[in-house]
């Protein structure tokens, strides 16, 4: 019975938690962004599954636009060969943490080293220490505790501005994303989309797709539906920008 109550009210007590943290989401004016400037960034990769993000660099590579990755660590570790590519085609590489747990799970030893585990491993997939040091919490939220951790290790927050929640989305749900995208970029006059090139780590991915191939781990539509986001915003007039501003003004 108790267990059975707890399990009720889980996703109660999680909202009161996230209530009181903060999170990687700002609005457009708070980062200073210029007018009609659209950059991308990319969480939970690298993703071989499907060539997902072989393939999103290739449409990046295509239109001459640098993005932000922000990896997971167990992820680098799996494919290295992708890391160094993203660094080489001058992405911004960013640190998303070692495990998929979300971080305001954690408690702060945990999450300290959860923290220096994902740059380790990013650092060895690159064969060189990753700097500068950024990070984008998993989950987008955390704790004034683990805020001070980063700050204390000398991190910086990589912020977001447009968050369709893309993981819960499969390939048939690729039309609403993309117009849920536009239309909040068109409001905001330009920020920051977050996507999802991975969901979680390749551990959990190759799980379950094993149990349903089309579901939301699979993230293979998504760089068709980036090349789609690029055309449309070009041709309203927005300019993708290179990632420079996110770096300057971290949260």
């Amino acid at each position: 019975m108790k267990n059975t109550m707890r399990h009720k009210f889980a996703p109660l007590l999680l909202l009161i938690l996230l209530c009181s943290c903060r999170t990687i989401n700002h609005n457009h004016a708070e980062l200073n962004i210029p007018p009609s400037a659209v950059y991308f960034s990319f969480d939970d990769g690298p993703n071989a599954n499907g060539d997902t993000t072989a393939r999103l660099l290739d449409v990046l590579k295509k239109y001459q636009i640098k993005a932000v990755f922000c990896l997971l660590g167990e992820n680098a570790e799996q494919f290295p060969e992708l890391v160094k590519r993203m660094y080489d085609e001058g992405h911004c590489i960013v640190n998303h943490g070692y495990s998929d747990k979300w971080v305001v799970r954690m408690k702060p030893n945990q999450f300290r080293d959860n923290l220096a585990r994902g740059t380790a491993a990013i650092s060895a997939a690159l064969g060189f220490e990753v700097n500068p040091k950024l990070y984008r919490p998993h989950g987008g939220f955390y704790r004034s505790a683990q805020e001070k951790i980063m700050l204390d290790e000398g991190y910086k927050v990589v912020p977001a501005t447009v968050r369709v929640y893309d993981t819960v989305a499969a390939e048939t749900h690729r039309r609403k994303v993309v117009n849920e995208i536009i239309k909040k970029i068109e409001k905001q006059g330009g920020g920051i989309i977050l996507l999802h090139d991975a969901r979680d780590s390749h551990v959990l991915t190759e799980a379950q797709l094993a149990k349903n191939p089309r579901g939301v781990f699979d993230r293979s539509w998504v760089p068709d539906a980036v090349e789609e986001i690029i055309l449309i915003l070009v041709d309203r007039g927005f300019t993708v920008n290179s990632p420079d501003i996110l770096i300057a003004s971290g949260s």
